[in-house]
C-alpha cells in the first residue's frame, strides 16, 4: 500500500489515490503555487498577478535603496499589508502593529512603500519584465 501524501492536495496524476484510473483529474487554472513555510503547513495560493508582481518588485526595489537587502518574501508581506488600505494612514497603522514595527521604518520611507501600493493598485505601475543591466 503507498505512502499518503506528504503535502495535501497534491496526488498521483491518474487523479486518483489508487492509481486504477486513466481519467484525467481537475488540475485547476495552473494559476496556484504551493508555498512551503518553515512554520505551519504547505499551501496552495494564487500565483501572484502582473500588479502584485509590480508592486512586490517596486517595494523590494525600495528596500534594496532603503536597507541594502533584497528580499521578496518582505517585500510580499508589506505588499500583503497594504493592499487593503484605503489610505496611508490605515497603512501606518498597520505597519506599527506588525512585526514589521521592529525594522523601524522611517516615516519617508512608510510612505514611499505607500506610494509603490498605490500606484500598483491603481495600475500606474507596470511589471518590469525588460530590466536593463546597471
Amino acid at each position: 500500500m503507498p505512502l499518503a501524501a506528504a503535502i495535501p492536495h497534491i496526488g498521483p496524476r491518474s487523479g486518483t489515490v489508487s492509481g486504477g484510473s486513466n481519467k484525467k483529474g481537475n488540475f485547476g487554472s495552473g494559476k496556484e503555487t504551493l508555498r512551503l513555510r518553515a512554520k505551519g503547513p504547505a499551501t496552495i495560493e494564487k500565483a501572484p498577478n502582473d500588479v502584485v508582481q509590480a508592486a512586490v518588485e517596486k517595494i523590494n526595489s525600495l528596500l534594496e535603496s532603503f536597507m541594502g537587502i533584497n528580499d521578496s518574501e518582505l517585500a510580499t508581506q508589506i505588499w500583503d499589508l497594504g493592499r487593503d488600505k484605503a489610505n496611508p494612514h490605515d497603512f501606518v497603522t498597520a505597519i506599527d502593529s506588525s512585526d514589521l514595527e521592529a525594522f523601524g521604518f522611517t516615516d519617508d520611507f512608510v510612505f514611499d512603500l505607500w506610494g509603490a501600493i498605490s500606484d500598483a493598485k491603481t495600475g500606474r505601475l507596470k511589471k518590469d519584465s525588460h530590466r536593463t543591466p546597471m
